[in-house]
Parts: structure tokens; sequence; C-alpha cells
């Protein structure tokens, strides 16, 4: 295992083999049930790739905006490691067949997903600037997606796909890139079962802080950009925060995030700056 997939495993403090699935968990996109081996080995692969550039070739975000500069979206510079990375995924993506699309789009991509793919392909196809008509194109061809089988699909259904492979692998990669350069802080978490919420303490400044992560009410999309996926659920969304100290008059916190395991790794990575003196917490109310 390479030092980048190591020190994502050590900061997210899961095995090699549940690496995916946690990277899956720190971002907004739907989390899936496991699917065909093909689309595994898609997402594996890609991890392996980032996994071998060097620590400091890359930042985070690099690889999405050089897939956007690819596909037209950007026209700006980007590092040329991240580049060739975009390149390679767009390469990988290119070569599958209709049958496997089909599985991506089954197993691996929710309707909004499918809808950035295909308002990318109704936008080129009709040299439109993302107005009206470019946004009711893309909504039926994610209509037809969904209801035809890959085999009765067209160019347009397949390039919609590809397009949203090409944004959520490069997410994918960028995230991996964020964990494997953070710096969390260990805490020992407990269940708090009666409240919905996980609890811990850190040692900030030399003073022991309860930290709390737990259920927000907002901060996620509708229910119905997953309505034609039943395999695939919605995020929860959950925050984190800080109890309040001596004359500190409401808790802080922050959020929300996609899951507890998301919102834990904020968590971790504030306390660390905070005990490091590199930033304050805002008074946002969690």
């Amino acid at each position: 295992m390479t030092d980048r997939l190591t020190k994502a495993c050590e900061a997210l403090r899961v095995p090699r083999g549940a690496l995916l699935d946690a990277l899956r968990e720190l971002s907004w996109g739907p989390v899936s049930r496991p699917g065909p081996h093909s689309v595994q080995a898609l997402y594996e692969q890609v991890l392996e790739a980032v996994g071998e550039l060097p620590l400091d070739a890359v930042q985070p975000g690099d690889i999405s905006a050089a897939m956007q500069v690819r596909i037209g979206v950007l026209d700006v510079h980007v590092p040329p490691p991240s580049d060739t990375l975009a390149q390679c995924i767009a390469h990988t993506v290119d070569d599958l067949g209709v049958g496997e699309l089909g599985e991506l789009a089954r197993y691996a991509l929710d309707q909004t997903g499918l809808t950035c793919g295909a308002a990318t392909v109704a936008c080129e196809r009709e040299g439109g600037d993302h107005g009206a008509l470019d946004r009711l194109a893309a909504e039926v061809l994610v209509d037809e997606i969904v209801e035809r089988s890959p085999q009765a699909w067209g160019r347009s259904h397949a390039d919609a796909v590809r397009a949203a492979m090409y944004r959520s692998l490069a997410d994918l990669a960028d995230t991996l890139l964020e964990v494997s350069e953070s710096t969390p802080t260990p805490l020992d978490w407990a269940d708090d079962h009666a409240n919905h919420q996980q609890c811990a303490s850190a040692h900030i400044h030399g003073v022991v802080r309860p930290v709390v992560i737990h259920r927000r009410e907002t901060g996620v999309a509708s229910d119905t950009a997953y309505r034609c996926h039943p395999t695939l659920q919605p995020p929860s969304p959950w925050g984190w925060r800080l109890e309040p100290g001596p004359g500190e008059p409401a808790p802080r916190g922050c959020g929300p995030y996609p899951s507890a395991l998301a919102a834990r790794h904020a968590a971790e990575c504030a306390i660390t700056a905070l005990a490091a003196g590199r930033c304050r917490l805002g008074n946002e109310r969690a």
C-alpha cells in the first residue's frame, strides 16, 4: 500500500479494505449498496492511481479542476500531475462499454450526478449556455437513462453517464488527497443512543472540552434526487460542536456534513488546528 493510501487509512482509522466506503461517506454523494465487481474495481483503480502521487505534488481540488479543464468547463492552469491523472480517469471511463456504464448509472450515481452529466452533454450538443432549454433537455435525458435498458441507449445517454463519472471519480480523488494530507487528533468516541449523538473529550490549551457529533435538521438535498434509484440512499446531515466553556452562552459548532464519519473527521482536524492556535472556531450555532 502506498504512503498516501496508508496516511488516509490512518487518518480515518480504517483498514485498507474499508477505505473506499469511508471516502464515499465523506462526500455528499449517495451511499450505495455494494455493486458489481466492475463498479468497485473502477473506484479502486482510481484510488491506486491517486495513491501513487507524491504528497507534495498536488493539492485537494486540483484533480476536479483538471477534469473541468479537460471537458471545457474551466480555462485555468493546473499542475501537470493532476492533468495526467484527470486524463487517466477520462481514458478509463471512455473505455467502458454500455453494460458497464449501465451498472454505474444504477449503483454509483444518483439523479443529481446524472443530471450534471446530462447537462454537460446537452450544452455541448446544442451549443447552449446552460439555460432553460438545456436544463429541460438534461432532465429528459436523465429520465431516458433511468427508464431504458442500457442496450436501448443512444450516444447521448452513454456520454451523459461518462460525464457524470468524470466528476464523481475526480471528486473521489480529491477527497483522498484531502484526507491523506489531514492531521486529525484521534478522539475516543462513545455513542449516546438516547440523544442520537456521539461524544468525546478533547484537550485544548490545557482544558478538557466535550465534543459532540449530532444530527442536524437541514443541509441535505431533497430525497427526490434518489427517487429513481432504489439502491441509493441520500446522506443524513450531521454536525459537530464544542460544548460551552465558562462564560460561553451557547455551544459553538460546524456543519452540515454528510455522515457521522465526516463530522468526526472534521471535528478531529479542527481540534488539531485549535490546539495549535492555527484557527478559531466561528460562532455558528449547530
